[in-house]
């Protein structure tokens, strides 16, 4: 089994196969799936995708939990080149935290960088997606090109460790300064 990834108010748990329904739900949700790649609706297909993940000794797909277990959405760690990881699979439900999507994202960038010892991440997100496009702007992704429907990011562990300093206070050993 993979690691927990442990924050403030949430974790990261490595996906089970029992966690299909749920990924599924999410995935084919006309809003959340919006700028996702297709899914199929198959409930075995979803399962066969995690026991194929599970044997990957790179890969990271990760339930965000809150403190009571309660499922609030997924992320995964995938397509590594050299030193550098891609994310994405980043959905969070409706009825999270609103503080949900940053720390998820320092809790993936945290393990990636200090635990997987990466040195940067590449991704990239629909254009059609104004409000995780904004969202990496924030955190100082860089732009690095675009084609019809996607704009490529790149994002260093330099970057982040300032971002981290920005965004101290939703992560673990801070004072809840909201």
């Amino acid at each position: 089994m993979k690691p927990y990834v442990r924050g403030k108010s949430i974790f990261l748990r490595e996906v089970v196969e029992n966690d299909a329904e749920f990924i599924l739900q999410l995935r084919t949700d006309p809003l959340k799936g919006k700028h996702l790649s297709p899914t199929s609706a198959d409930l075995n297909s979803q399962k066969e995708f995690i026991l194929s993940y599970k044997k990957s000794m790179e890969d990271f797909y990760f339930l965000i939990c809150d403190w009571d277990w309660k499922q609030l959405g997924t992320v995964r760690i995938y397509d590594i080149k050299e030193d550098s990881f891609c994310w994405g699979s980043w959905i969070i439900t409706k009825d999270a935290p609103k503080n949900a999507a940053v720390e998820s994202a320092l809790l993936l960038y945290d393990f990636a960088f200090f635990s997987l010892h990466y040195q940067s991440s590449h991704f990239d997100v629909r254009k059609s997606n104004d409000r995780v496009v904004r969202f990496h702007e924030r955190f100082g992704a860089t732009l690095t090109s675009e084609d019809e429907m996607n704009y490529y990011f790149s994002f260093d562990r330099s970057t982040y460790l300032k971002t981290r300093e920005k965004y101290a206070k939703f992560l673990p050993g801070t004072r809840n300064e909201t």
